[in-house]
């Protein structure tokens, strides 16, 4: 049988040519060592494909910077670019207030080019146009693919799909359309999973009752939503649609370093890892085996319980949720600040 196709989408920051690829590999690599899975190399296993629209971003980003050396004339520039007067004022006066080497400060642009301008929408073209190939060959290969996305990513994954899967299409078309009734992607996972907060800018569709779902008119077969209950990207507007069919909602509960939505970490919790290689690979891990992989993880986190550390950042994470989509936004960079403060605290004392 053809080796199943795993596409993978990043998030927001900058990243090079193969990183997301890698950075999904070992974590599940390192994960499979710890269950005792003697050599397993997930690269041999699957065929990865990147998406990247950084570089697109990145770009953009530079020419606004020549025009604009600092973050507060950045934004404001923008108002000729397709954002609005409120939004800029907002964005600016948070942004004027912040300390630059703050946590995501910098990177949140990507959001605001994303969600809130017209670049947008040629970054869903682009991802269309790959999953509509991707989606080719699987017919002809006889192929699974399966879709990994990762924070901001999952917002484009989303969109994207909301867009490319309709009723009574023909793949071969000129413009990407996949008809519903007809093709299925194999399984989502989404990690870290921002796409209703983005939706707030974008009113693309409402990922909470969109065809972008496991269930019987949903355009994928299995769909995974992974949190880290300590990860302030998941926070605010958070992704609580029920999965009735095939998939679940996977949270982890583990703290191993300060950047709690690192990639990687997310691949590596035993309870992700175990999912994927066997939703994915067909590949079962025993009890024994899990229970093995859970202690040598665990072994690597914080010296705190998971009570103490939910003690902790309760009042960061039950705050009121923000309703206007600005306040939104900021919202979670105050608290994603606010947590790298504490969590840096209390990994200096462990």
């Amino acid at each position: 049988m053809n080796k199943p196709m795993v596409l993978v989408i990043h998030g927001i920051g900058t990243h090079k040519p193969g990183e997301t690829k890698k950075a999904i590999a070992d974590g599940l690599n390192q994960a499979a060592k710890n269950f005792g899975l003697s050599d397993f190399d997930v690269n041999d296993k699957v065929e990865f494909f990147q998406f990247n629209y950084s570089d697109f971003l990145d770009e953009i980003r530079l020419k606004d910077a020549k025009k604009a050396g600092e973050l507060v004339d950045h934004l404001s520039l923008l108002k000729g670019r397709g954002l609005g007067e409120k939004a800029a004022s907002e964005l600016v006066e948070f942004f004027s207030e912040a300390d630059e080497d703050k946590f995501f400060n910098t990177h949140w642009l990507d959001v605001i080019y994303y969600g809130l301008m017209f670049w947008g929408e040629n970054i869903r073209v682009d991802l269309a146009k790959k999953i509509n190939d991707l989606m080719i060959e699987r017919e002809q290969g006889n192929r699974k693919l399966h879709i990994v996305a990762h924070s901001l990513g999952t917002a484009v994954l989303h969109d994207t799909l909301a867009k490319l899967f309709r009723k009574d299409t023909d793949i071969t078309s000129k413009v990407p359309h996949l008809d519903v009734d007809r093709f299925k992607i194999d399984s989502i996972w989404t990690v870290a999973n921002v796409s209703r907060l983005v939706n707030l800018l974008n009113d693309i569709a409402d990922p909470n009752e969109s065809i972008v779902s496991c269930d019987s008119d949903g355009c994928t077969s299995e769909f995974y939503n992974i949190k880290n209950e300590f990860d302030p990207f998941t926070w605010f507007k958070e992704y609580k649609r029920p999965i009735n069919q095939s998939g679940r909602h996977i949270t982890v509960k583990t703290v191993r370093e300060i950047d709690t939505h690192d990639l990687k970490e997310y691949m590596e919790a035993p309870i992700v890892a175990e999912a994927f290689l066997s939703n994915v690979l067909n590949i079962s891990v025993t009890d024994e085996q899990y229970a093995q992989g859970t202690t040598k993880h665990a072994s690597t986190s914080i010296n705190y319980s998971y009570k103490q550390l939910k003690a902790t950042f309760d009042n960061l994470h039950q705050q009121n949720e923000p309703m206007d989509k600005f306040k939104a936004i900021l919202a979670i960079v105050e608290a994603a600040d606010s947590f790298q403060e504490k969590i840096t605290d209390m990994m200096d004392q462990a």
